[in-house]
């Protein structure tokens, strides 16, 4: 069985100009399955554009549960345009899926990951 190093599914977005850093979790994982229908359901909402998706899923990564906090970190969703926050959110909900590890695209053995 192979572990990922320490950090290695975490994925930086920026934030109402901010950088923040989502954290995979298995909490996260078994909320966002089920308030979505499944991780490929968020994936979809995602990318859909799903305001309260993303907010949902970036308050899960940062591990932000208090209803005036996620109302805060909604404004700034807002403030930094969903259009900059599909790719990074969907990435982490790729990550989530995979057990919180990177998913290797393409490249060989021993090749790097070409993203």
């Amino acid at each position: 069985m192979t572990s990922a190093s320490l950090g290695a599914g975490n994925v930086t977005i920026t934030l109402d100009g901010d950088e923040v850093t989502l954290r995979p979790s298995l909490k996260a994982a078994q909320t966002i399955s089920k308030q979505a229908g499944g991780i490929i359901a968020a994936i979809h909402a995602v990318g859909r554009f799903d305001f309260e998706t993303i907010v949902s899923v970036v308050a899960l990564g940062l591990g932000v549960s208090q209803a005036k906090e996620v109302q805060s970190l909604a404004e700034k969703v807002y403030s930094t345009g969903i259009t900059d926050l599909v790719e990074p959110v969907t990435k982490y909900l790729t990550i989530i899926a995979n057990g919180g590890r990177p998913v290797e695209v393409g490249g060989g053995e021993g090749e790097p990951d070409p993203r």
